[in-house]
């Protein structure tokens, strides 16, 4: 059985694409163009290498590869892989910073809680 950090996403936005506006996933969402506004949900954010977000972010988990300006709220880990840049607010559980990744933002690290 795969593991929920295995499982593919249930919901892409490819290159290319740009979305602004408010959304909400259920399951796992990839995000590979560009987004501006808010975004919800419970389980996985990715931001592939060619993804860019700006505005609000509150996810469960994230995995970023790509660039997010804003602020960002993970309830649980933040993987920011050695491409990902992460500029503005963000406050999270636990942050795993690759080589190379970059973190220019007010930082706050909680642990795990149930308050935020």
């Amino acid at each position: 059985m795969k593991s929920k950090r295995e499982e593919p996403p249930l919901t892409v936005m490819g290159p290319g694409t740009h979305w602004d506006g408010d959304l909400t996933f259920e399951g796992r969402v990839r995000v590979d163009g560009h987004f501006e506004g808010r975004l919800y949900t419970e389980d996985v954010l990715e931001v592939g290498t060619t993804g860019r977000i700006e505005g609000e972010l509150d996810v469960a988990r994230a995995i970023i590869s790509g660039r997010i300006i804003g602020k960002i709220r993970v309830r649980d880990t933040l993987v920011v892989e050695s491409t990902g840049i992460i500029e503005g607010h963000l406050d999270a559980a636990v942050v795993e910073l690759r080589p190379g990744a970059t973190l220019n933002a007010t930082v706050r690290i909680t642990g795990f809680s149930d308050e935020f």
